[in-house]
């Protein structure tokens, strides 16, 4: 069953309620409140096998804003969907070729199964440089197009932090009421970013961003593929020498950065190898943007002006696997 929202449902963020009339002790004209925050917190429930479980009710939920219990409220619209906008992050380096193969064969799945017929893609490929294969748009045979593209520049750059930190920036042009998503296709750790990965969360929290990342292993994919998919021996000028193997073991110690976004935001880190489980993958994906309860909260007033911790709790399903966003900054 799809759950649609009302609201901005891929993100907490914070918005100002409308102004409100308080008590004036003076007996004089109400005093008006303005820009009371309202924190909305999306957030995924599933049983222990990853199956959604619908139908829950704001009674059936619990939730903590820096470890105080607050009152919620949850929006249960099946009316009235607020459209996706999604940036999709595609690994291109040449050590990705294989994998490269099966992406560009789901490009037609985004719109079906992830944007819906409201919503609206853009894509970015990334190895030492980033390119914009397509801007927002609802073609779904534009983000075909995108996908089918790629085209790999550099043999062993991918710096994905970077292209986390252009799509957080892409996003927060989309209109407010959208939902904003980000689907990385790559590895799952960095090669070679300027920005650091604490700097790339922070923003993508402070936008609504939730990430989901669909990485796969250099290694397993060219195993599970093809001779024509393999990657081509580097050029005398690529920066691939006898000490390769020394410098891939440093980097598998560095840390999982898609990992660490889809924790931090509240999204989800699957893998792939073949075909049939990156489809599934996207699948899986599209079915959980479309499903997620949305919570709403107006925090306590704190000395805290830093990172809120949010906890949900759901006391009568203890076997409910519940996946929602760390916390959130308050605004400013």
């Amino acid at each position: 069953m799809l759950r649609s929202f009302s609201l901005l449902a891929a993100a907490v963020l914070v918005f100002p309620l409308l102004a409100q009339e308080s008590p004036n002790p003076t007996g004089q004209t109400p005093a008006i409140q303005a820009n009371v925050p309202l924190v909305l917190a999306p957030v995924t429930v599933t049983d222990g096998k990853g199956k959604v479980i619908d139908g829950l009710t704001v009674d059936d939920f619990r939730l903590a804003d820096d470890g105080k219990p607050r009152p919620i409220t949850l929006d249960t619209s099946d009316t009235v969907l607020a459209p996706v906008s999604l940036v999709v992050l595609i690994q291109a380096s040449g050590i990705s070729t294989p994998a490269l193969a099966r992406i560009a064969q789901v490009g037609g799945l985004i719109k079906p199964l992830v944007i819906g017929q409201r919503g609206q893609a853009a894509v970015l490929e990334f190895d030492d440089e980033l390119r914009l294969r397509t801007d927002f748009t609802t073609d779904a045979s534009e983000i075909q197009a995108a996908f089918e593209g790629t085209r790999r520049r550099s043999l062993r750059t991918a710096r994905l932090i970077d292209a986390v930190s252009e799509g957080v920036r892409m996003l927060n042009t989309r209109a407010a009421n959208h939902r904003r998503v980000m689907l990385i296709l790559s590895e799952s750790r960095d090669r070679g970013s300027k920005l650091k990965l604490a700097a790339a969360v922070e923003q993508a929290q402070r936008a609504g961003v939730t990430v989901y990342a669909a990485t796969y292993s250099v290694q397993a994919s060219t195993f599970a593929s093809r001779p024509a998919d393999a990657p081509s021996m580097p050029a005398q000028d690529d920066t691939l020498d006898i000490l390769g193997g020394a410098l891939e073991l440093g980097r598998i110690a560095k840390a999982n950065v898609a990992d660490a976004l889809a924790r931090a935001t509240g999204g989800r880190h699957l893998s792939f190898v073949t075909l049939n489980t990156l489809e599934n993958v996207i699948s899986r994906t599209g079915e959980e943007i479309h499903s997620q309860y949305l919570l709403s909260f107006v925090p306590a007033q704190n000395a805290n002006e830093g990172f809120h911790e949010i906890r949900v709790a759901i006391p009568a399903r203890p076997d409910a696997v519940i996946r929602v966003r760390p916390g959130y900054w308050p605004s400013k």
